[in-house]
């Protein structure tokens, strides 16, 4: 293919997303406790609502918690493509609730979900204190325009020591929504 046809190829391509959005739909969000006598309660529900999903949920530990760390994954299947790891991180959880990362996009997602909280977790965590996240949602805003429709997973393992606490995972979709002038 010619350099002219490429640019031809990347220009109308760009055009069209440049007149498209993105829809992330939530099909599952599970949050699993893995130490049963450290957690007082949970909960993890999804809500469905024209286009968005929302996630909702609780936490109430009966301890401090001064030390955790996130273990994090995202992979997306476009069939008949093989399944496509796009992050995989190990992050101490504490210096993100302290503002700790200087990484734009972990301060950007932190900074998205802490809006639906009704505070802002510090390290350690409280004891006996309801953690409660109310209808968030994946913001459309924060993802790149190139992105390809597709399913993906992420996965989230959250550690003390060496020890894992609980995990969580959201499953869904990514569809790309084109208007029309």
């Amino acid at each position: 293919m010619s350099f002219h046809k490429l640019s031809l190829l990347v220009f109308g391509l760009l055009a069209n997303c440049f007149l498209c959005a993105h829809v992330v739909h939530v099909d599952r969000f599970v949050f699993t406790v893995d130490v049963q006598d450290l957690f007082v309660s949970q909960s993890a529900f999804l809500e469905q609502e024209y286009n968005r999903s929302y996630f909702s949920g609780h936490i109430m530990i009966n301890r401090p918690i001064n030390e955790l760390t996130l273990l994090s994954s995202m992979d997306i299947l476009r069939p008949p493509r093989p399944e496509m790891r796009l992050y995989n991180v190990k992050l101490n959880f504490c210096s993100i609730f302290n503002n700790g990362y200087k990484n734009k996009f972990i301060k950007m997602m932190y900074n998205n979900y802490a809006d639906f909280l009704n505070t802002k977790p510090k390290c350690p965590l409280k004891a006996n204190y309801n953690y409660t996240l109310t209808r968030a949602y994946i913001d459309e805003a924060l993802l790149p325009d190139l992105l390809p429709e597709c399913t993906y997973r992420m996965k989230m393992a959250f550690q003390h020591k060496s020890k894992l606490l609980a995990h969580m995972q959201v499953d869904g979709r990514l569809l790309v929504k084109h208007f029309r002038p």
